[in-house]
């Protein structure tokens, strides 16, 4: 059973002065006067939360429809709207569009993203840091326990990512291998953060980029780092010996959006995580990787039926799925029944943290309970200036959780929430919720 983690104590160890660098960030078309309202009724800010696919209509309807209307309007996104092919797609610059997104902030970042751009010759996105990491620690987890078993390899994660044994980062990935398969463990730190788990499968820090859309490309305006040293609680936590093994072959799944509302983030994502498998087979180890790929589509059902083909095809450990809700309800229905070890590098949502997994659901992405209070400070800090802001989010567990995160922590900041309106993913149009967030 997981212990349930509240908003302030993931916070405290941001300190104030990690939290109020946000309110310094400001987004163009924002006045910063903070003069209550834009229009007539319209909100200063609105908060947006969805994916790609869904985002392209969105903002097509917005800017096509009310942006003559409220021309000071500030919008706030969070990961998911973090793509730089959403302004070409939109064909628009979103110059008011600014927000946050899990960083690449581990003390392998600059590695990682050298080696993600030798191999698929761009730059690595949102998450991608977080896939590799977590197929790292699979691949790690999986040669200490000497087995493909989910049990075995849930019982060694924290052996090879938490402190205790000797340090490896990304660029020593197959010397890490070699020391777990000769019987010690290891400290893996990663690309995305440092990735030591606490006892409830959350990592224990992480890093935000404040993100800003100008000119249609974005721009990393500040990196912000959150999060607690691990307790004696997440210290206690198992952690088995590695039983050391001549050869092994680790069979490490890969459930990942390849299509739907997240697929434009999703085939990235999937390809941070294949990039550690291909990293360990090319070092010519007597340890090798073998991998599978299934696409969820972005849809549970769909992530139900590829989750079942990996564990029906021996897999015990999984890389994703992305999707908050997507991931529930694999965790619910494959993974822990099943007794298989997923990590996933982009579910946030705080329901992650509370299910009874029985210690099989890991993540390598911080919990939206830190990033709903960061964009809340973002939103109602000196230089976007709301006071008042309206939320249109994603009807779903993702959108849900991050909507009331936001909204929780910018009536804190003293702010008034006005309209909080839901949507569903691929809608022919979007411009009835815009009218109610917009107050028309």
């Amino acid at each position: 059973m997981r212990r349930k983690i509240q908003r302030r104590d993931v916070l405290k160890g941001a300190g104030a002065a990690g939290i109020a660098t946000l309110a310094g960030c400001s987004t163009e078309g924002g006045d910063g006067d903070g003069d209550g309202s834009d229009g007539d009724g319209a909100p200063d800010a609105v908060m947006v939360v969805g994916f790609p696919e869904s985002g392209i209509q969105l903002f097509r309807d917005f800017y096509s429809e009310f942006a003559d209307d409220v021309p000071d309007l500030d919008i706030i996104v969070p990961d998911g709207l973090i793509d730089t092919d959403l302004p070409g797609e939109v064909d628009n610059d979103m110059n008011n569009v600014i927000g946050t997104a899990p960083s690449a902030g581990g003390p392998g970042a600059d590695f990682f993203a050298d080696l993600y751009e030798e191999e698929y010759d761009t730059s690595p996105a949102v998450f991608n840091a977080q896939a590799y990491d977590a197929m790292a620690v699979e691949i790690l987890a999986a040669t200490a326990a000497g087995e493909n078993d989910g049990s075995a390899i849930r019982d060694r994660i924290r052996t090879v990512a938490n402190p205790g044994g000797d340090e490896f980062g990304p660029e020593d990935l197959p010397e890490a291998v070699e020391t777990v398969a000769g019987g010690d463990p290891v400290h893996y730190v990663g690309a995305s953060s440092s990735v030591d788990f606490d006892v409830n499968g959350d990592i224990a820090t992480a890093a935000y980029d404040v993100r800003d859309f100008q000119d249609g490309e974005i721009e990393t305006l500040d990196t912000l780092e959150f999060g607690n040293e691990l307790s004696d609680e997440d210290q206690d936590a198992t952690a088995e010996d590695p039983v050391g093994v001549d050869e092994f072959e680790a069979r490490i799944g890969v459930l990942m959006p390849e299509t739907g509302d997240l697929g434009p983030l999703g085939g990235p994502i999937r390809d941070g995580a294949l990039l550690a498998a291909t990293q360990v087979n090319d070092a010519g180890l007597n340890v090798t990787v073998d991998t599978r790929v299934e696409d969820t589509q972005t849809d549970p059902q769909a992530g139900i039926s590829g989750a079942n083909a990996l564990v029906d095809a021996g897999f015990g450990a999984v890389v994703g799925p992305a999707a908050s809700n997507v991931n529930l309800q694999v965790a619910d229905q494959v993974f822990i029944p099943n007794g298989v070890v997923g990590i996933s590098p982009s579910s946030t949502s705080p329901d992650v943290t509370e299910l009874d997994d029985d210690d099989y659901v890991f993540r390598t992405a911080p919990s939206d309970l830190l990033q709903g209070p960061a964009m809340a400070q973002l939103a109602s800090g000196d230089r976007v200036g709301a006071e008042s802001s309206g939320t249109l989010y994603l009807n779903d567990a993702y959108g849900q959780s991050l909507e009331e995160e936001y909204a929780a922590a910018f009536e804190e900041n003293g702010g008034e929430v006005t309209e909080r309106v839901s949507f569903e993913p691929a809608q022919s149009t979007y411009t009835s919720q815009w009218s109610s967030v917009l107050n028309e």
